[in-house]
């Protein structure tokens, strides 16, 4: 697998490709915007059996022209961020793409809010094409149970009595003398 990390992306907290990178062999992650000029990028995804993990492709299901992916391209961003990069990567465009359905909206739920429904985080899409292209929907599930888990330990943060005061509900900021 290879996974574009927008920089920006890789910066959040609430980011989910970290968990790729610690539950999953075989991924090769590098960060950036423009990936033209990056020679392992552009080697990964001339590989026979390329596909890249985008909306509008068809289901990682079906077999592509070629016969099994052997190499999933992904992006790690925000939607905006992630066209942006389509546009400055053409030859991510050239791919044919996967994708994913999920049947549920994202697990970020309260905490992140995604563009349209169908669309997921990171992890939840690599986990979901992963077992649809590999048969094995269960053996990725740990992983979306830990993006779960992780999400559900950032909103109890973001409520809790450690958030910074001037966040809490009632508390009112103390005025300067």
């Amino acid at each position: 697998m290879l996974l574009l990390q927008h920089p920006r992306e890789a910066r959040l907290a609430i980011g989910s490709a970290w968990l790729l990178k610690a539950g999953l062999l075989n991924i090769e992650s590098h960060r950036g915007v423009c990936f033209e000029e990056h020679v392992r990028a552009r080697e990964l995804s001339r590989a026979p059996g390329a596909v890249l993990l985008a909306p509008g492709g068809v289901s990682a299901r079906q077999p592509v022209a070629g016969g099994t992916p052997t190499v999933l391209v992904v992006v790690d961003a925000t939607w905006h961020q992630a066209e942006k990069m389509m546009r400055l990567n053409p030859f991510l465009s050239r791919l044919p793409r996967v994708s994913v359905d999920a049947g549920r909206p994202s697990g970020y739920g309260e905490l992140r809010r995604e563009p349209a429904p169908g669309c997921l985080s990171t992890v939840e899409a690599v986990a979901l094409a992963l077992g649809d292209i590999e048969g094995k929907g269960e053996r990725f599930a740990p992983l979306v149970r830990a993006f779960h888990h992780s999400v559900h330990l950032q909103l109890s943060c973001a409520r809790g009595a450690r958030r910074a005061p001037r966040h809490r509900p009632g508390v009112v900021a103390r005025q300067p003398a």
